[in-house]
């Protein structure tokens, strides 16, 4: 008795290949679907954390300013009302870096701070937001070492670099502190309830808080634009105005991001704005 080989047709394998194949394009896409849904997602983690992060230190920075008549501000005011990318330095007794060579006991409790956007477009810190933390030494320590000035003595001649967007610090005491950080404005909540640019007396004792505006970008949408670009986009941005009142300047800032059609849309619409304002406390 002849027994029958069974296996299956040619009709039969063909299917079968073409099912496999289907079910293999479908768990692709899938997966490609959730990477991306990710990748999205940590967007504006990666934005909200970069704005965490400052601002947490310009809370600890500005609650120890040292508010005083007889010391020097570099601020923006009606005479530097500081077009485009602010820049601020003053006195804190928030940390900074001392020099190596000096002694823990000639080591004051003052640090130089400044912040801003460093725009020498030959550094590596291009386009990303950088504070200065200078520790000062106490006065008479050292000739060459500059302690907290007073008078008429200003920052500005003091420590240029700690005053300008492009100057590099001699010192090395900028680190980055934002890198995806493009754009920074701020402006001054009088403590008579009004919005200036304008600080008002001496020692910022007119200012009630400050108010910080910034703009930032995440690291996957940035690299879709050229440095160029990010200059550009950041000009865009309008800076703060006296006739402006609460919400206007980041109204304005998201308008400007909704009319760029000249950029990757992507990277555009990645764009996080965030503000937060600072309470000033009374220091001697």
């Amino acid at each position: 008795m002849k027994r029958k080989c069974q296996g299956f047709t040619l009709t039969e394998m063909l299917f079968a290949v073409g099912m496999l194949a289907l079910i293999v394009v479908f768990i692709s896409q899938l997966f490609k679907s959730a990477a991306s849904l990710t990748t999205t997602g940590h967007k504006p983690i990666d934005s909200n954390f970069q704005a965490r992060q400052l601002f947490a230190r310009m809370a600890v920075d500005l609650a120890q300013m040292i508010k005083r008549t007889d010391v020097d501000y570099y601020v923006k005011s009606i005479v530097d009302t500081e077009v485009g990318n602010d820049r601020i330095a003053f006195f804190s007794q928030g940390p900074g870096y001392y020099p190596s060579s000096s002694s823990q006991s000639s080591q004051s409790s003052i640090s130089l701070v400044a912040y801003r956007i460093n725009a020498n477009n030959t550094s590596p810190s291009f386009n990303k937001m950088e504070r200065m933390g200078k520790g000062l030494l106490w006065n008479g320590v050292s000739p060459s070492s500059t302690p907290m000035v007073f008078g008429t003595a200003a920052i500005v001649n003091t420590w240029p670099a700690a005053t300008d967007n492009t100057s590099s610090d001699p010192d090395n005491n900028y680190e980055i502190v934002g890198p995806q950080i493009f754009r920074f404005e701020y402006f001054y909540c009088l403590k008579s309830g009004s919005f200036s640019v304008n600080p008002g007396a001496k020692g910022m004792q007119d200012v009630g808080a400050i108010s910080v505006c910034i703009a930032v970008v995440d690291p996957k949408s940035k690299v879709l634009l050229s440095d160029s670009q990010i200059t550009t986009l950041a000009g865009r941005m309008n800076d703060f105005s006296a006739s402006m009142g609460p919400g206007d300047l980041m109204a304005q800032w998201q308008s400007a991001l909704d009319n760029t059609n000249d950029m990757p849309r992507p990277t555009i619409s990645a764009v996080r704005l965030y503000q937060r304002s600072f309470q000033l406390q009374a220091k001697l």
